[in-house]
């Protein structure tokens, strides 16, 4: 398992009783073993009040045991904790916003708890959530199952803000149902109405780490995100939070020529060959004039001539296909400009690089965060950009399968912190032979999370 027992801020029996447990309670073959054993040691803490990952050199799993005495009387709790503090690390909610206030940490919260509840949905994991958050309560209603979950839950609807009975029912929707998300602004909107009308409350228990931002470039969080994203469904990713979008404005500033001409063969090798064929001659089925016959013909374009001239016929032009050449439209290439808040010094180059090649309308540009938008030519001229803040690959690969009749290729131009591709978005890309070419900053270049996605990948040389 790779565990072992630290001796400095803990009770030896504490952490070796809390170890046991923990290994009693793991499902055996699943992402949650996997991640679990990734860990270097666990240390039972007072430092912290319930559960934290210590992201250094030598990573550690910290569980306060007085929380543990107190709310995990089952083993299977104490999993549902240890898990909870594990996706606040994959889902790397932390790192989603410069400021988190309490309403986010809610927020994330309550998605993270729904999510648990809708996979460990059995007996024996019942009771935890519910035990640190009253039902008649608000936000404390939004981080546990409703009564009656998961048989024939009840939701109430004279506890919180309007709106709250909905998104509890998204929730929490029961299992034999279509589970319809709510979306991760409705769910802050709620807490922050609330906050507005009635303050903020004192008395929520948040699980797991809420304070620090754990460093995603350390080899042990990028290994074990890497691992266990690649192995979950696209479903998961439908947690990442969606957030309102802004108009960003950037300063233009032209590239050293060097960049320029490494930008524009890797721009050809994507758009080029597209441009030149979007409009080509082939060989197409078509219906062209056979002769005469006795089948009636709707389409028989002497037919009404006839009939005004007083010329009585029974035969009609019969239709007979054929193959000819004729223009079709080609798959376009499509180029997708991250415009996350970690690409905030790069911008202004890489507009300046786009907008020679979008001007020869030999792409169609699409800027993405956590959602994705087209790059009109004229905002383009104008240096104006429309971002969430975040980073979400996801929504790149769901507009490529939302576009396959059209796109053969495309180009990512991102630092590559973006989280990692599903596997089903992944697998469809490769049936149905959509080519992916990744472009990566010389000052910011993070290969793994598109590694499996990547036709080619390419580094820049320095911007200016």
């Amino acid at each position: 398992m790779g565990i072992t027992i630290h001796r400095s801020l803990h009770n030896d029996a504490e952490t070796s009783r809390i170890i046991s447990r923990l290994l009693a309670s793991l499902p055996a073959a699943s992402f949650e073993m996997e991640a679990f054993s990734r860990l270097a040691g666990i240390v039972a803490s007072r430092k912290i009040p319930t559960a934290a990952v210590e992201c250094t050199q030598r990573p550690r799993l910290l569980i306060n045991p007085d929380f543990v005495a107190r709310y995990c009387q089952r083993d299977e709790h104490l999993f549902l904790l240890v898990m909870h503090e594990l996706w606040h690390i994959l889902l790397a909610h932390t790192s989603l916003y410069t400021r988190v206030t309490k309403a986010h940490n809610i927020a994330f919260d309550a998605i993270i708890n729904a999510t648990l509840a809708r996979v460990f949905n059995t007996a024996p994991y019942r009771g935890f959530f519910e035990v640190l958050n009253p039902l008649d309560q608000f936000p404390h209603m939004l981080l546990r199952p409703p009564e009656g979950w998961p048989d024939a839950p009840r939701f109430r609807d004279d506890v919180g803000p309007t709106g709250t009975a909905r998104v509890m029912r998204q929730l929490y929707a029961h299992p034999g149902l279509t589970f319809v998300r709510p979306h991760y602004s409705e769910i802050l909107a709620l807490i922050r109405q609330d906050m507005k009308d009635r303050g903020i409350p004192d008395n929520v228990i948040l699980l797991g780490d809420h304070n620090g931002t754990p460093d995603y470039d350390m080899p042990f969080l990028r290994d074990m995100m890497g691992d266990m994203l690649e192995r979950w469904p696209s479903s998961i990713h439908d947690y990442l939070p969606q957030q309102s979008t802004s108009l960003w404005q950037v300063n233009r500033q032209p590239t050293v020529q060097g960049v320029r001409k490494a930008f524009a063969s890797v721009l050809r090798r994507v758009c080029d060959s597209a441009a030149h064929q979007r409009c080509r001659r082939e060989r197409t089925q078509t219906l062209s004039s056979g002769g005469s016959g006795v089948l009636p013909n709707a389409t028989d374009r002497l037919r009404p001539a006839r009939a005004r001239l007083g010329i009585e016929s029974l035969l009609w032009e019969q239709p007979t296909p054929r193959k000819a050449r004729m223009m079709q439209p080609h798959a376009a290439a499509y180029i997708y400009l991250d415009v996350s808040g970690s690409m905030g010094s790069m911008l202004p180059y890489l507009v300046d690089l786009l907008l020679p090649f979008v001007t020869r309308g030999q792409a169609e540009v699409y800027q993405f965060s956590t959602c994705v938008a087209p790059l009109k030519l004229q905002d383009l001229k104008q240096n104006q950009l429309q971002t969430s803040g975040g980073t979400a690959i996801g929504c790149v690969t769901d507009h490529l399968m939302n576009n396959l009749q059209r796109v053969r290729r495309a180009l990512i131009l991102t630092d590559g912190f973006t989280g990692f591709p599903a596997p089903d978005h992944l697998q469809r890309l490769q049936e149905t032979q959509t080519r992916v070419h990744v472009v990566l900053p010389a000052e910011s270049h993070n290969q793994r999370d598109l590694a499996g996605l990547a036709a080619s990948m390419t580094i820049l040389p320095p911007l200016h």
